[in-house]
């Protein structure tokens, strides 16, 4: 079930009013934003990765937590206990690829191996492990830490980049609502003027003043105007649904807009001038470190280098040492000092002789990294030229609007001047029916262009990413 959105909520939520418009019941774009940021369901799941980065840096971090082992084995058979082992301890992962380890066994029984056999009260060992070759500068456990420390660095960018998105696709739905219902007041008006003209002038037929052929034309005005009238009407009812999906409340309910609300009127609205291309040049050397697109770029490189150290460091040998400091319980009635002489220590090597999984997977690594960096190139020069073709269109658009401004002007001093004429008896009502219908069509042109200047406008907030350089609250939409 759908929520309605009632005028006071939105006026007290958001009471911004832009345009030179004072109407309570005007939904305004800086309205529709704020909507949007606060309570859509998809801008709240994009602060969810916020969340995401810093969990995923704390499980990152716990493959360096200190972590408690223990291992008991025993065997009784023939009523015999052939052996009992416990062996228990504390391991420390450290940041430098050495492990320190202390730990306590306990070992006894008939048949125990020899090499197993330990004082009767146990014996504590520390020491320490470590790696001289592959993993003594880089290990999976740092370079896990690294990329999860990047990851977290780049929801933010991934974050903006979701709202990027859904700002351009909600705005570019908010026009297409806005040209629907200024056409449909066009459309309304002259359907109101169509009608009271054909009673005019079938009053007139019937004070024998105008022709009977006069009242059809009047009629067959009225009925086109009507049927133009509902087509316009029902893509306004459409795209209301269509913006009423971007709407949600606090709890995530949806919201559905009222017949109360209606967005900015683009007839009585002054233009917002287009974007300085002083403002646009600067933007666009800016891009490789602000663009939120490049920064997924710039954090996935770095995420690929940390995985190539990890395959560099593979080409070393496995060099592992291992050194363990023994002590006996100490009894309180026995002299029982430490003694350097009891240790256990040992040393592992291992080296593939060709390297050819290491050397591959290196390859394959330098090979993702080139795609990403040719990818990289690629989008940063679209974005570029993305930018500077709406910027181009947003000022032809300009130009046109300023022309056919001018065009509605004159088409409406034509429809004038008939009216006078008509009066004078100069002029007949098929003519005054032809000046208004390029009248209307004039002014829907003017709603349409008007309508594409913000759009190309919101496209260039979207190719450069404009929403995130100022206040949102502030957007001149």
């Amino acid at each position: 079930m759908k929520w309605k959105l009632y005028l006071w909520m939105v006026v007290w939520s958001m009471p911004i009013h832009l345009f030179g418009q004072d109407s309570d019941n005007i939904f305004t774009p800086e309205q529709f934003i704020w909507w949007i940021d606060n309570n859509h369901p998809v801008a709240k799941k994009a602060e969810l990765q916020l969340e995401k980065g810093d969990n995923k840096v704390k499980s990152a971090k716990g493959n360096f937590d200190p972590y408690l082992y223990g291992n008991f084995d025993q065997k009784y058979f023939d009523e015999k206990e052939y052996y009992k082992l416990l062996s228990t301890g504390l391991k420390i992962p450290t940041w430098y690829g050495m492990e320190v380890k202390a730990g306590f066994d306990q070992n006894e029984g008939k048949y125990l191996n020899p090499e197993n056999k330990l004082p009767a009260d146990g014996l504590w060992n520390v020491g320490v492990s470590m790696s001289l070759g592959k993993g003594l500068f880089i290990d999976k456990r740092r370079a896990i830490l690294r990329q999860a420390q990047l990851f977290a660095q780049s929801t933010k960018a991934e974050q903006l980049k979701i709202m990027n998105d859904l700002y351009y696709q909600a705005m570019q739905q908010y026009w297409k609502w806005a040209e629907a219902w200024n056409q449909y007041q066009i459309y309304e008006e002259y359907v109101q003027l169509a009608e009271k003209r054909f009673e005019a002038t079938k009053k007139s037929f019937l004070y024998g003043d105008k022709a009977a052929i006069d009242t059809l034309e009047a009629f067959i005005q009225y009925q086109d105007r009507l049927i133009s009238r509902n087509e316009s009407q029902l893509l306004y009812q459409n795209h209301t649904l269509d913006l009423s999906n971007y709407l949600w409340d606090e709890d995530n309910r949806p919201l559905e807009i009222t017949e109360g609300l209606r967005p900015i009127d683009l007839n009585k609205s002054d233009l917002v001038e287009a974007i300085p291309y002083d403002s646009i040049h600067s933007l666009l050397f800016q891009f490789e470190e602000t663009h939120p697109e490049m920064q997924l770029y710039d954090f996935k490189l770095g995420d690929l280098n940390w995985e190539r150290k990890l395959k560099k460091d593979a080409l070393k040998p496995n060099i592992n040492l291992t050194y363990n400091a023994l002590q006996q319980t100490m009894r309180y009635e026995g002299d029982m000092s430490f003694s350097t002489q009891n240790y256990k220590w040992g040393l592992e090597f291992s080296f593939p002789v060709f390297l050819r999984k290491q050397r591959g997977d290196l390859q394959l690594t330098n090979l993702k990294i080139r795609e990403v960096q040719l990818s990289r190139r690629y989008k940063l020069q679209e974005l570029r030229n993305k930018a500077k073709k709406y910027h181009n269109e947003q000022l032809n658009l300009q130009k046109q609007l300023t022309l056919y401004s001018g065009m509605v002007k004159n088409y409406n001093n034509l429809l004038e001047g008939e009216k006078e004429k008509s009066l004078e008896g100069e002029s007949s009502l098929f003519l005054i029916n032809s000046r208004e219908t390029k009248l209307i069509q004039a002014k829907l042109k003017l709603v349409q262009l008007k309508t594409k200047h913000y759009k190309a406008r919101t496209a260039l907030f979207w190719a450069t990413a404009k929403w995130y350089s100022t206040d949102k609250s502030a957007i001149t939409l």
